[in-house]
C-alpha cells in the first residue's frame, strides 16, 4: 500500500485502489484530484473506491498516455467533470486513444515490444480530449494542490513527473518500483534522454518517487542508480 497520509504541509498522497498501474488521489483542503487512470477494466474498483472515500476528483492528471495510465482519461471527464491534464508531445496520442510503444532497454523486453508492436491496436483506449496541454511546466494550483507537473521525457514523448509539496514526486513510468534493487525501467524510447529527466526529477529536492507501477523509491536510491547509469554516456 503506498499511503502519505500527510506530507507534512497539509496534502496527502495515497494509491486509490489496486489497479493495472498506481492510480493516486492527491487531496488538499478538501480538494482532490487522480494522478492516472488504469484500464477500462479498473472502471469498478475505481468507482467503488471514490465513492467509499466520498470524494469527486476535478482532474486528472497523466503521466503520459499509454493504455494503462489513461486507459479511464474519457470515462472520468464524463462521470465526474474532471478536467485533463497531459503534455503536449502526446495530446494527439490521448484524442486518438493510442498507446505510442516505448522501446525496451534490455533484451527480454526488446523482444516484448517486437511482439506488441504486432498487436498494436489491442493498446487502444477510449480516446480523450484533454483540457490543459502543456509544455514544460503545469501549476496544480487552479486544482487547490500545492504542487506543479514537469516535462520528463525518456520513457514516452510526453512523460510528466508531478511535484507535491517539494516532498513527493509522482514519476509515472520514468521511475519503477518492481524491480529490486533497481528503479530503471524496463522500457524507454531513449535511455539517455530519460537519465537527463531523472536529473530533472532529483534536482526538484523530493525526498521520495511514486512509480507507476510497484512500492515507493527513496532519494537515495534514485540517486545511486542515477550515477551508476550516467557514467555510461
Amino acid at each position: 500500500m503506498i499511503d502519505i497520509r500527510d506530507t507534512g504541509k497539509g496534502t496527502s498522497v495515497v494509491r486509490l485502489t489496486p489497479a493495472r498501474c498506481n492510480i493516486y488521489t492527491v487531496t488538499r483542503n478538501s480538494r482532490t484530484i487522480l494522478i492516472d487512470t488504469g484500464i477500462s477494466f479498473d472502471r469498478s474498483r475505481i468507482e467503488h473506491a471514490l465513492a467509499r472515500k466520498g470524494v469527486v476528483p476535478e482532474a486528472v492528471v497523466l503521466t503520459h498516455t499509454h493504455f494503462d495510465h489513461a486507459g479511464n482519461a474519457a470515462w472520468l471527464a464524463r462521470e465526474y467533470g474532471c478536467e485533463v491534464v497531459v503534455q503536449e508531445a502526446e495530446s494527439e496520442a490521448l484524442a486518438l486513444g493510442e498507446t505510442p510503444i516505448p522501446a525496451g532497454t534490455h533484451a527480454l523486453t526488446r523482444g516484448l515490444v517486437s511482439l506488441g508492436k504486432k498487436v498494436a491496436p489491442v493498446f487502444k483506449y477510449e480516446p480523450c480530449q484533454a483540457d490543459h496541454v502543456f509544455g514544460e511546466t503545469f501549476d496544480l494550483n487552479r486544482f487547490g494542490i500545492n504542487g506543479y507537473m514537469i516535462h520528463t521525457p525518456g520513457h514516452s514523448p510526453g512523460g510528466a513527473t508531478v511535484v507535491i509539496d517539494d516532498i513527493v514526486a509522482l514519476a509515472g513510468d520514468s521511475v519503477i518500483g518492481t524491480m529490486p534493487g533497481s528503479p530503471f525501467p524496463p522500457f524507454a524510447d531513449d535511455v539517455e534522454l530519460l537519465l537527463t529527466s531523472w536529473k530533472k526529477i532529483i534536482d526538484t529536492g523530493c525526498e521520495t518517487f511514486l512509480p507507476g507501477h510497484g512500492k515507493p523509491v527513496s532519494r537515495e536510491e534514485l540517486i545511486r542508480e542515477y550515477e551508476k547509469r550516467s557514467g555510461l554516456f
